[in-house]
């Protein structure tokens, strides 16, 4: 009988460790103390990493696309994107036709081709202040209008919000406005003092939390403090975005001088910067020779895929070069003669 006991009593701590170590099945995994969120993801990695690491495939490194983007520039300068757009379309029709961009006389072609859209290089230089410069400019007309700075203009929020949020001492004479229930009322006379959360004005006993806004900021004493903050906080931001809005405008006026100045140079902004169209017609057909190159790369690899395939599978290879002979001969007006029935 001890036998059997002490054998239940090895299969009970055994089912009860087994019951600690595996939450049930419908349980939330996060909610097991012994869940490691990384597990999944390290198994995935670690499973990648073996079958690459296994397979006898390699893997082939190919040359990426080459975008012609017809807009790199902020939509605020259309004029530089057209130009831009032109650009590229000249340089990509000679890279469809599969022109040599190498050539000298094709390079000759490409940029006379655009000289007749635009100006490659323009005679004057191009305006090309950055936001600093026009910040320097534009300070002191900023300051001239707006004068002070967030200290000072608090400190005068501040002086305001003591005459604006004074609270009433008893024996002032004063006029509550409070709410019970959903109707209003209104009371005048001689305000006495406090008392269990509540004001006396006089014979009568209003709960603090009775009082309209209006009347609650002249006897709460936290509520006072909040609104005479939030006043002076906002008297400061008004100030301070008033001030932002106006630098903004000045900066966005300058700004639109600067783009139509240099514009009508014949200057495009691309990549944040004013280029001459000589210069993005250069990167533009550097793109183009790396696409050409991508693409004779694409070719020849597909080649040696094909080429391949056909040593792993010369019968078929064989059939295939088979069909493509009868095509060739039927295209010349004769087909092979039929395969004999025996």
């Amino acid at each position: 009988m001890r036998k059997v006991l002490t054998i239940c009593s090895i299969f009970s701590f055994a089912a009860v460790l087994c019951a600690q170590a595996t939450p049930p099945p419908t349980m939330d995994p996060m909610l097991n103390p012994n869940y490691n969120r990384n597990y999944n993801r390290n198994y995935k990695k670690n499973s990648r990493r073996d079958y690459n690491r296994n397979s006898n495939r390699k893997k082939e490194t190919r040359p990426r696309v080459v975008v012609f983007k017809d807009k790199v520039s902020s939509s605020a300068y259309p004029l530089s994107n057209k130009r831009l757009k032109q650009i590229n379309d000249v340089v990509k029709g000679f890279l469809d036709r599969n022109e040599k961009l190498d050539d000298e006389a094709v390079l000759d072609t490409i940029y006379e081709q655009i000289g007749q859209l635009m100006v490659l290089t323009p005679e004057k230089p191009a305006d090309l202040r950055k936001f600093e410069d026009f910040q320097k400019e534009i300070a002191p007309v900023v300051n001239k209008k707006f004068p002070f700075d967030s200290e000072q203009i608090r400190k005068e929020a501040e002086k305001e919000a003591e005459k604006k949020f004074t609270m009433y001492k008893p024996q002032d004479q004063v006029k509550v406005f409070y709410q019970r229930g959903r109707n209003a009322y209104s009371i005048s006379g001689t305000f006495y003092g406090y008392g269990g959360g509540s004001i006396q004005v006089n014979e009568r006993h209003i709960a603090m939390f009775d009082l309209l806004p209006e009347s609650r900021i002249k006897f709460d004493k936290a509520y006072n403090q909040k609104a005479r903050e939030e006043f002076i906080d906002k008297k400061v931001t008004d100030y301070i975005n008033k001030k932002y809005a106006f630098s903004n405008d000045l900066f966005r006026k300058a700004q639109k001088e600067q783009r139509t100045a240099n514009e009508k140079l014949g200057y495009i902004y691309a990549d944040r910067k004013w280029n001459t169209a000589h210069k993005m017609t250069e990167d533009a057909i550097a793109k183009a020779k790396a696409e050409a190159a991508r693409k004779a790369e694409e070719a020849r690899l597909k080649a040696e895929e094909e080429q391949k395939n056909g040593r792993r599978n010369p019968d078929e290879y064989m059939q295939q070069n088979d069909m493509q002979n009868m095509n060739m001969n039927m295209d010349g007006g004769y087909a092979p003669p039929p395969n004999p029935v025996y």
